[in-house]
């Protein structure tokens, strides 16, 4: 049973104009909706992403917790690692999920990730959570590699779809 949907950000809850810049990130309409009604569900909701701009120190002024707060989420985790950091929490490792879940004193099974790349589905499955992939951002692209990872991953046209699947 799915109890928590964590949302990746770049690409799934907006686009980015610019990804080494996080104040570039313009967000799709109905973010707060589409998440007010899934805790209206009794849904957990939260966000997790990587932030590379962090490291590369483009994005280190950023106020992320004031955007994330801005949207209703439950709670946020951050990768502020780039590729090179070979990190615990940068996905597609499930760190950011894990300690997520574990804030939210839920298990990583009643978890689905929603996102944008085979790195947020890749996430997802190490821990035997769920996944649903988003076609905006690097979706459509990653569709493929996406469905031959997880042959019956839901696909959705944008992030507010998930509310039409979840029950």
């Amino acid at each position: 049973m799915i109890r928590c949907v964590l949302f990746d950000r770049d690409g799934t809850l907006g686009e980015l104009s610019d990804k080494r810049y996080p104040q570039t990130f313009t967000p799709f309409a109905d973010i707060q909706k589409t998440f007010d009604l899934l805790k209206k569900r009794g849904f957990l909701v939260g966000i997790i992403t990587n932030q590379a701009s962090i490291a590369r120190g483009t994005g280190k002024d950023y106020d992320f917790e004031r955007e994330f707060i801005s949207y209703g989420v439950n709670t946020w985790a951050i990768c502020p690692h780039d590729n090179a950091d070979n990190c615990d929490c940068r996905k597609p490792k499930s760190g950011l999920l894990l300690s997520v879940a574990e804030k939210l004193n839920v298990s990583p099974c009643e978890c689905l990730v929603v996102g944008d790349r085979v790195s947020d589905i890749q996430c997802a499955l190490n821990v035997g959570a769920k996944a649903a992939l988003v076609l905006t951002g690097y979706g459509e692209k990653e569709k493929d590699a996406a469905l031959q990872l997880c042959p019956t991953l839901p696909v959705l046209s944008r992030f507010d779809e998930i509310a039409n699947i979840l029950t």
